[in-house]
């Protein structure tokens, strides 16, 4: 029954994400399934140009900039401490949305940010995943607000 409760837990948060991107007018697409580590595409939000002239992402010469953003959402109900996670291939366009339900608090961390910020397992059955602690049943780690959001908008 705990396990249904968490899987639950963790769907209504994915849920909440998107709807929390949507009322920001993203462009939000749902895999299928969930084998890559991909919780949800999110569009690139382009601002100041139009369609057909992209300073960022079609000026000549310019390497074209990714037009969407992967996401995976994790959530725990209490604590902080998000362990086991994979991250084989950091890159710009990937990012982590965390949700602890105990400080009602999500963290917005880019995976580049998060190979740097997360300890690496050495050992044991979890080598080479992630963990990191971003809060403790009394409060948050100062060293992670920096990385606490309200909204979405400092995603590209």
């Amino acid at each position: 029954m705990a396990i249904k409760n968490n899987i639950t837990f963790g769907h209504s948060i994915e849920r909440l994400v998107e709807s929390m991107l949507l009322r920001e007018d993203r462009d939000v697409y749902i895999p299928s399934s969930d084998d890559h580590g991909i919780d949800m595409i999110v569009a690139t939000k382009c601002t100041g140009c139009t369609e057909d002239n992209c300073p960022d992402c079609d000026a000549p010469g310019n390497k074209p900039a990714s037009r969407f953003q992967e996401i995976q959402i994790k959530s725990v109900r209490t604590g902080g401490l998000f362990a086991a996670i994979k991250c084989p291939n950091p890159r710009p366009e990937y990012w982590f949305v965390f949700y602890v339900e105990q400080h009602n608090t999500f963290w917005l961390v880019n995976s580049m940010d998060f190979v740097q910020i997360a300890s690496r397992n050495v050992k044991g059955k979890n080598i080479g995943k992630y963990s990191l602690l971003l809060a403790s049943p009394k409060g948050i780690r100062k060293a992670m607000a920096q990385y606490i959001v309200s909204d979405f908008s400092k995603l590209p």
